[in-house]
């Protein structure tokens, strides 16, 4: 399953902080990224979500993911989460994403829909 807004944000993330992407075997990752919902836009965002999971399921070549809002607090803000098996799979499907022009749509819709500025993304190990 793609999620695919927040795999954009990574691969700028990666690109801007230097990083490389190599694969690790044994443990799986888990991308997460939260953003803050433009003003008024709430009703919008979580429809925006439910689009980029739709065609993240869609033939999809990598682990599940969602795409969820606190119940507790801050409530403007949208949370993604994907499950890769490595590093390498992230890699491989964060390029196919950048390359399939309905993700560049969604990520056009979502302008003035999700403050990207505000986006925070992290990339984590899960514990087997």
């Amino acid at each position: 399953m793609r999620t695919l807004l927040g795999i954009v944000a990574l691969v700028s993330v990666i690109a801007a902080m230097g990083l490389e992407v190599s694969a690790q075997g044994g443990r799986g990752i888990v991308w997460h990224r939260v953003c803050d919902i433009e003003p008024g836009q709430n009703v919008a965002a979580a429809a925006l979500a439910r689009e980029f999971m739709n065609l993240g399921n869609e033939g999809a070549s990598s682990g599940p993911g969602i795409a969820f809002q606190s119940i507790t607090a801050p409530f403007n803000q949208i949370h993604f989460l994907v499950f890769q098996p490595d590093l390498a799979t992230w890699q491989r499907q964060s390029d196919a994403n950048l390359a399939n022009p309905e993700f560049q749509a969604l990520l056009q819709k979502g302008q003035g829909v999700i403050d990207g500025d505000s986006c925070d993304d992290g990339l984590y190990r899960a514990v087997p």
